[in-house]
């Protein structure tokens, strides 16, 4: 997933067991409902207690937002691209080819 923005509730739930998660410098990660005292949803039970140094903890105490550095830090997301660069990122990719299964011949 590509978090170049808000990534909340729903966006949070489909993004974050992703193998990728490449954040931008406009990337606002939050839990809001955690902020009006409401437990985290979207799975966050099940990946926030795995953060490292006690963030998964924090995040769903405070509520608080974390930016792509914090994201990088905690390891919620696994690579760091300016959006200006997204472009070519996603060309780049898509100029991939996949080799056929030769177990699927």
């Amino acid at each position: 997933s590509i978090w170049d923005g808000f990534v909340m509730g729903g966006g949070v739930g489909v993004s974050i067991f992703g193998e990728f998660r490449i954040a931008t410098e406009k990337a606002v990660f939050a839990m809001p409902e955690t902020a009006i005292g409401l437990f985290p949803d979207v799975g966050g039970s099940s990946w926030l207690p795995h953060l490292q140094d006690g963030v998964g903890a924090y995040i769903g105490m405070t509520g608080c937002r974390l930016n792509a550095a914090d994201l990088i830090y905690a390891n919620m997301a696994t690579h760091y691209i300016t959006s200006e660069k997204l472009a070519d990122a996603e060309d780049a990719l898509r100029s991939i080819t996949i080799p056929k299964d030769p177990a699927a011949s």
